[in-house]
């Protein structure tokens, strides 16, 4: 049997920026929603890659993603979410 020990986190989690919030939901992928709640898409940092943020929005019918390209930094992958 494992035990894990859930510790609160230091840093408030979700920032509202440009009518956007990112939430992150572990230490490689946040969330990017509307301030409605819709699910715009994700963003994902790929740990061994020359362009480390990748940017992916959810399609309409919300059974995937549409890769919308890999960043060098992570507000270039979040201010593609937002056109």
């Amino acid at each position: 049997m494992s035990i894990a020990l859930l510790l609160p986190r230091a840093v408030d989690v979700v920032t509202t920026r440009r009518g956007l919030e990112r939430r992150q939901v572990n230490p490689t992928l946040w969330r990017i929603t509307r301030r409605d709640g819709a699910v715009v898409g994700y963003v994902e940092h790929l740990q061994s890659s020359a362009r480390p943020f990748r940017a992916k929005r959810m399609n309409a019918d919300r059974r995937g993603f549409t890769s919308l390209g890999d960043f060098d930094d992570f507000e270039d992958a979040f201010d593609v979410l937002r056109r």
